[in-house]
């Protein structure tokens, strides 16, 4: 091979290795500017919760969403409890009328395991707003590193069919946030976001959003109280 050939090869390779390495480069960037893009508006999410309520050491938050005319709403304290007590106030779905905003029966349909299982609930507020019912799919979800736990519940409305005397929620999502601070105190938080149908406007739902999760925690609270869960141990559930 002629040394000229040679030094055109060295030459086309160079090109090549230099073009690799601005593509590297160029996906770098790319990345880079993802991540800041995330922290960004993880930031923003943080700084949108605009505080409403801060009474009985017990806060509420609002959020206005982006891409909808609903809020959602925060609602936070620390309670003297345990994670296991905590679990089976929430799962005991028979007993939510004593605590539970509004709820005037409700019931887990159907159980996949501890930690997945189909609820509905009825609800019965007060006039005008007529009868309302929901079906959502729970998922119960424990950190193996802090057991913290996350309970979410997403409404899936055509599971089961409609009723007369009621108009069924169509959208709803709510989250629990169990982080333990020690085995018996408790950070809690519920955030909640929901169109509970008819013909309510959105921003009267909006106006009176934050009750229902402060009631529910305060509920939450006294039923704590009763200590009808006070030695309630589960098995599936890990504690510091």
């Amino acid at each position: 091979m002629h040394w000229l050939d040679h030094q055109a090869i060295i030459l086309y390779l160079s090109d090549i290795e230099n073009h690799i390495t601005a593509m590297r480069f160029s996906y770098l960037v790319v990345l880079i500017e993802i991540l800041f893009l995330n922290i960004v508006l993880i930031g923003q999410e943080k700084t949108n919760w605009k505080q409403v309520k801060d009474s009985d050491n017990i806060k509420a938050y609002v959020q206005k969403l982006p891409s909808s005319q609903l809020k959602k709403v925060k609602v936070e304290t620390i309670l003297d409890a345990t994670l296991p007590e905590l679990v089976s106030i929430i799962k005991d779905a028979e007993n939510h009328n004593k605590w539970v905003y509004y709820i005037e029966r409700a019931e887990i349909i159907e159980k996949t395991d501890d930690f997945h299982w189909k609820y509905y609930g009825f609800s019965n507020p007060p006039w005008p707003v007529s009868n309302r019912d929901f079906i959502t799919e729970v998922t119960l979800e424990q950190n193996e590193q802090d057991r913290s736990i996350i309970i979410t519940s997403i409404a899936i409305p055509d599971y089961l069919p409609t009723t007369d005397d009621c108009v069924r929620i169509p959208y709803l999502s709510s989250i629990w946030y169990l982080v333990p601070l020690s085995n018996d105190s408790i950070f809690i938080s519920l955030e909640i976001v929901a169109d509970i149908g008819g013909l309510i406007p959105i921003w009267l739902v909006n106006m009176a959003i934050t009750q229902g999760p402060l009631s529910t925690i305060k509920g939450l609270l006294k039923e704590l109280r009763t200590n009808k869960y006070s030695h309630a141990k589960l098995d599936y559930i890990d504690e510091l």
